[in-house]
């Protein structure tokens, strides 16, 4: 062979491994226990300089498709025979991830690092912003809104183009560089069209709302020295509403006696007798006496007027409980319009992806370019409290409206990516790459806002003069709350810009003969320049918003130089018990920009293949993160906070909350403690230049393979431990506030980041300043195990695949601070709460006969619990009240049937057959959405879906 085709075969390795990627493209263990058989034989069917390939969690070139550390496949083909339509739940819904809370665009409502809309991957439960996504074996930057850009944003890849994910299961940082502290997540794109290919894919829910369709178009073109592919996609996912689901609705208290009769409060309210009955959704339609909170004007049910405001009354001064006259409530907690409000938002995308493989003499030359623009919409609701004078005894008063709280979000996205490789002309063994790439992010986020200067807030400067008659009752009560937002409402507009630039050039070949083989070798360097320009709009970092802080301008760049290396040594071979036994090291030296020393990480692996049928392997190694750049340069914020949506102490007679009951009463704050007439709290955020530390890490991972050669199975069996030092976090207001009075232990570490006045004076017990920068906590450590199990065989029925993937987490510990109680709990270990289920797993069994593909799969959630709760407690006075605390296990059920032919295929499926509904759980147990755990992302929301694909080639 002539040296200008050996350059040419090596060139072709990608589309070897793709080629061999689909024979093994059910496989989700394809690296970890590849079948033995047809792993001798492609060996001996394909030339030597083919086998040479470059495998996710090694920079070498090597002989066979395995690495000592774990790693997992997922292919797309399986991800669409199961009814998963994007490439967030591509990823979030395997087993290493779906233990944990994942980052999707069903947190409409909530304030999210990367801005509303972006969805991300979190290995182990150890944050998105710890684990590195690569496409194609490269990093791409992130994308999103606002100061928080860090993590990478899934939206950005339209799922049309992948063929498969490859998930690094160890810290990773000696071989991908920061970040890939859980691990790594590499997305493998199709590289090859065969001719012009037109899909089109669909699911609707039964019970209606969150539609989604996807429409692809993708075309190649094939040359005698290379090829060029390009492909379209058009994605939309409709809104699902909270009014949509019975389980979203209506949040009830969900409160029992010992034999299960229901003893919630009775609603008393304006809302009796309706459909709105029963539900505590929001409070509102209330006039709230501002130096005496407890005197509050409530709407009566039969219109008739008890005071100077027509069509109200005063309520009850005490809480009524089954201690004094029974349980209920007068206050409006429910009306029609909140079913409108988003729990999944609406999102609408337009990606476009082009690649090229060029071999030019000695050279190959590759590129590849992204862009995606992602429209997210969302609606919700928020309160209007402003101060003014009122119909009350002290003669000022709080008018609690309704007000709609929505977001719209653009962001364009651009990834372009350039690479030269090829062999060495002095040998046939070392080889080079080297590549060059720029992504950029522009996203404008548009929210729409209460102006302060028009609120008429008398506790406000500059406020003016209430446009609108706030006790006009269609006010008060929502009816016309266009007129409200018509009068009061602005929309503002931000900008984000995030860009990156990154260069990497390795070579990587053979150094010498050891008696076991040859020693192979990969010395590489990086350079990465990235930086992020936030620009608030004008009108909020003027503080004009009310009921918001104000936010100011985060712009920052930071650059990392890096050198790093790999060796694998090949200690032993071809003894008793020692088919192979192999060593890899590797490590890296990081200087950032924005740390004072430099750094390096290092890693250790063992493989250990003891016969045809038996392999262990064994990783250890250390990981790092610096500072992202919002961490660092996040703009100053100086906010104010009214003490209503700070203190959880106010009125905390009224609380179900047990904990806030007890350490309220011992800070010695009166039950009907009401902050009357306290101003603000002052609350300070921003980053952490300065005094910021990088993250440091261990992981540790040990497993078997079986490959045996009696039966078509293979089993890869692992233990993993990670333990993640100086995590750099921030603490909202509200989480300091409430991690201090609502936990198990009293005081704690959370209780130090605020001042509270004294008992006696001015404002007694009133908040007045609240610290919330970035700051290093302590640590997060967590252990587990995975199981990777298949059986592929061909039967006179056709072939059968059947695979199945575990995690089981037996420990996961997140302390902010050194000592367990300073965080505020009795027990450091979340295994087992509400979103972190001990076990998790999911099994797909295909058979192909003939034309058809039939598809079965099944995902597995585990039972959780709020572990610091009793079920037995007493609710508003009635001892004995049992509360459901449980999230139960669920199975769900995946089937579908696809009808191939050699032009076209079509695809037709039922996700959730059985139409398994998520679990509830009282209040109290955990933020819900209605009556559904908000955080336990692991649930279906949807219920029973139907989804189709057709797949037409020309």
């Amino acid at each position: 062979m002539s040296k200008t085709e050996k350059k040419t075969a090596f060139r072709k390795l990608p589309l070897c491994i793709a080629m061999l990627s689909c024979l093994y493209g059910t496989s989700v263990m394809a690296q970890d226990a590849p079948a033995q058989a047809q792993q001798e034989e492609a060996k001996q069917d394909q030339p030597k300089e083919l086998e040479k390939i470059t495998v996710t969690g090694s920079l070498l070139r090597r002989l066979e498709y395995d690495t000592t550390s774990p790693v997992q496949v997922l292919t797309a083909d399986i991800s669409a025979d199961v009814g998963q339509i994007n490439t967030a739940e591509f990823l979030q819904k395997s087993s290493v991830a779906a233990g944990s809370t994942q980052i999707s665009n069903q947190f409409a409502g909530f304030v999210i690092e990367g801005g509303t809309g972006v969805q991300s991957i979190s290995l182990r439960g150890l944050g998105p912003q710890r684990t590195a996504v690569l496409l194609n074996g490269q990093r791409p930057g992130p994308a999103g809104t606002r100061g928080q850009v860090l993590a990478f944003d899934l939206n950005v890849i339209p799922q049309s183009i992948l063929q498969r994910a490859e998930i690094v299961k160890d810290g990773s940082s000696s071989i991908y560089g920061s970040d890939a502290v859980a691990g790594v997540v590499n997305l493998i794109t199709r590289k090859n069209f065969d001719g012009l290919e037109f899909s089109i894919t669909g699911r609707i829910p039964q019970k209606g709302d969150a539609e989604t369709v996807s429409i692809s178009l993708a075309n190649g073109w094939n040359f005698s020295n290379g090829n060029i592919a390009v492909a379209g996609e058009y994605y939309i996912q409709e809104p699902l509403r909270l009014g949509d689901r019975d389980y979203l609705r209506c949040a009830e208290d969900l409160i029992t006696d010992s034999s299960g009769n229901r003893i919630d409060r009775e609603d008393r309210s304006i809302t009796a007798g309706t459909d709105l009955e029963g539900c505590n959704n929001l409070y509102a339609n209330t006039v709230i006496d501002y130096f005496d909170p407890a005197y509050r004007l409530v709407p009566t049910q039969d219109g008739s007027t008890i005071g100077a405001l027509p069509g109200y009354k005063p309520r009850p001064r005490t809480t009524r409980t089954y201690l004094n006259g029974g349980a209920y409530y007068e206050d409006q907690l429910n009306f029609d319009f909140v079913g409108d409000a988003h729990l999944i938002n609406r999102q609408e995308r337009a990606s476009l992806y082009a690649n090229a493989d060029f071999s030019f003499g000695d050279v190959n030359f590759t590129a590849e370019g992204l862009y995606n623009r992602r429209n997210t919409r969302t609606h919700g609701l928020r309160q209007f409290f402003p101060v003014v004078e009122a119909p009350v005894p002290s003669g000022y008063g709080q008018v609690i409206m309704p007000f709609s709280s929505d977001q719209d979000v653009t962001v364009d996205y651009m990834y372009l990516r350039t690479g030269l490789d090829g062999l060495f002309s002095w040998t046939d063994s070392w080889a080079w790459s080297t590549n060059l790439s720029y992504t950029r992010s522009d996203g404008d986020y548009s929210v729409f806002a209460i102006d302060r200067a028009k609120s008429g807030d008398l506790t406000l400067a500059n406020s003016g003069t209430a446009p609108v008659d706030y006790f006009k009752p269609c006010i008060m009560n929502g009816q016309c709350m266009n007129e409200l937002e018509d009068a009061l409402g602005v929309w503002h507009t931000g900008n984000t810009v995030y860009d990156q630039v990154l260069f990497n050039a390795v070579a990587t070949g053979e150094l010498f003969d050891l008696p076991a083989g040859a020693l192979g070798a990969a010395f590489g360097v990086e350079y990465r320049n990235f930086g992020i320009d936030d620009q608030p709009s004008e009108f909020e970092r003027a503080g004009r918003a009310w009921g918001q802080s104000s936010a100011q301008v985060t712009k920052g760049r930071d650059n990392v130089k890096e050198i790093f290396t790999e060796l694998e040594v090949p200690l032993l071979k071809g003894l008793p018990f020692v088919e192979a036994l192999t060593a890899n090291v590797s490590a890296r030296a990081f200087d950032y920009a924005s740390v004072d020393d430099s750094d390096y990480v290092w890693k250790m692996g063992l493989s250990w293949q003891i016969n045809s049928a038996v392999r262990l392997r064994a990783t250890k190694g250390t990981s790092y993160r610096a500072p992202g750049l919002y961490e660092l340069y996040l703009g100053n914020l100086t906010g104010f906070v009214g003490q209503i949506a700070i203190d959880p102490c106010i009125n905390w007679g009224e609380s179900t909350n047990d904990f806030i009951r007890a350490n309220c009463a011992a800070e010695g704050i009166p039950d009907d403690y009401a902050a009357a007439g306290a101003p603000s709290a002052t609350v300070t955020t921003g980053g952490g230049s300065g005094f910021l530390n990088p993250e440091t890490s261990r992981a540790f991972t040990v497993g078997t393979i079986l490959t045996p050669s009696w039966a078509p199975i293979s089993v890869a069996f692992d233990y993993f431990d990670y333990e993640v030092n100086d995590q750099i976090a921030t603490l909202t207001s509200a989480t300091i506030l409430g991690g201090c009075y609502g936990a198990p232990v009293f005081p704690n570490n959370f209780c130090n980041n605020f001042v509270r006045n004294p008992g006696t004076g001015p404002q007694a017990h009133a908040i007045t300043d609240v610290f919330a920068t970035y700051i290093n906590v302590n640590l997060q450590k967590v252990r587990g195990y995975d199981l990777l199990v298949r059986w592929d065989d061909d039967y006179s029925f056709g072939k059968l695949s059947v695979e199945t993937q575990l995690t089981y987490t037996m420990e996961d510990v997140n302390l902010l601070f050194e000592d367990p109680l300073g965080n505020g709990y009795v027990r450091s270990n979340n295994v087992g709460y509400i979103g972190n289920p001990k076990l998790v797993g999911n099994l797909n069994a295909q058979l192909k006969r003939s034309d058809w593909t039939y598809t079965w799969g099944m995902d597995y959630v585990g039972a959780t619990r709020n572990l610091d709760l009793n079920p037995t407690f007493t609710y508003l006075g009635f001892a004995n009240a049992q509360r459901d605390i449980w999230a139960e296990s669920r199975l769900y059920h995946n089937v579908s049937i696809r009808y191939n032919q050699p032009k076209w295929s079509l695809l037709f499926g039922i996700r959730n057959l059985l139409d398994s509904s998520p679990p509830t759980v009282s209040t109290g147990a955990a933020t819900r959405y209605g009556n559904v755990p908000a955080f336990a992302t692991q649930y279906d929301l949807l219920g029973r879906s139907f989804f189709t694909k057709l797949d037409i080639k020309f």
